[in-house]
């Protein structure tokens, strides 16, 4: 039980680590008021609305307020209980995945893209990982593809 509970508090950490490394200080004339935290719920469902012609500042609050709904939930998770931290991951990739899908700017969607797919192959990877334990030595491999992704998408907001 040990190997398959290591997956998860590392998963957990990298995300936080991931998060914290996307939603912290910019350019606030590219961000508005993106870095300050907001009712999430409502702001990211509003903000996810496919526009036309969708700034650059909007699409960089949707990914930066799903970064922060994924911290806050990721800091709730016990890596004690690894079903419940497996259903919680689930829920948050469908959840960044919806959000991201929202994202219609031209530089930003394919990162957000990019960033929503590492997520779900990081997902998948960890369901093998508690059906077969043994597969724990691609981990790194994975996180390196999840931080790549959400790095691309966290620079592109900063920049």
């Amino acid at each position: 039980m040990k190997t398959i509970r290591a997956p998860f508090a590392f998963g957990t950490a990298a995300v936080l680590l991931l998060l914290a490394g996307c939603s912290g200080g910019g350019s606030t004339s590219d961000q508005g008021d993106a870095a300050a935290p907001s009712s999430a719920a409502s702001s990211t469902s509003e903000a996810a609305a496919p526009a036309t012609d969708q700034s650059k500042a909007d699409a960089c609050k949707i990914i930066i307020d799903s970064f922060t709904d994924v911290s806050q939930a990721s800091s709730s998770m016990s890596s004690s209980d690894p079903a419940a931290a497996m259903a919680t991951f689930t829920d948050l990739t469908a959840k960044v995945q919806s959000d991201f899908a929202g994202i219609t700017n031209a530089e930003i969607a394919p990162l957000a893209q990019d960033a929503s797919t590492a997520l779900s192959n990081y997902v998948t990877f960890l369901e093998q990982i508690t059906a077969d334990p043994s597969k724990a030595s691609e981990l790194g491999t994975q996180v390196t593809a999840l931080q790549n992704s959400f790095t691309a998408a966290g620079t592109a907001c900063q920049g």
